[in-house]
């Protein structure tokens, strides 16, 4: 079972936002029998992924922080994990549960999620989205620091990440 991250803008979705989670998830459903997708809550962006991904039978796992803004549903496909801790921390818990991070377009929180991946050696993979988190690889390039600890591989849409998850993740499609 593969455990795929996904750092996502706390707010409202813009159109280009729901089209790359829509190519995503819809091409995700092909293996969904060995992933689950960890989210860190269930509001904005989040929400959406998490409702489309539960909409094709995907399983998510929910790492939140104390007082989350939306409770997730509780049903077969999703696996809540409530915690105790703010958001950074439960950010944390998300990427360390996660063997890939998939930002598909975000502010601070997402951007902190992906130097969290970055320090742990998980592998990153940055949406084109407009967002601020566009910045990050426009901004340092393939890596963050002198010490290379993960590569940072910037895709144009929701199926270029999918196919990415798939070569980093060597899960062979059927």
């Amino acid at each position: 079972m593969k455990y795929i991250g996904i750092a996502a803008y706390s707010g409202e979705p813009s159109p280009r936002l729901r089209e790359n989670v829509d190519q995503f998830i819809d091409s995700l459903k092909g293996i969904r029998d060995r992933i689950y997708i960890v989210l860190g809550g269930y509001w904005g962006l989040m929400k959406y992924i998490a409702d489309r991904a539960i909409e094709y039978g995907i399983r998510v796992v929910f790492t939140l922080p104390l007082n989350p803004p939306q409770e997730p549903p509780n049903n077969e496909y999703t696996v809540i994990i409530r915690s105790d801790l703010g958001f950074v921390s439960r950010s944390m818990t998300m990427i360390r549960s996660s063997d890939i991070l998939v930002a598909m377009g975000g502010g601070i929180g997402s951007i902190l999620e992906i130097a969290m991946a970055y320090d742990t050696g998980i592998p990153i993979i940055i949406v084109e989205s407009g967002m601020a988190t566009d910045k990050v690889f426009k901004g340092f390039g393939e890596y963050l620091d002198e010490r290379r600890k993960s590569r940072i591989i910037f895709v144009r849409n929701g199926v270029e990440a999918y196919k990415e998850v798939i070569r980093l993740l060597s899960i062979v499609q059927r």
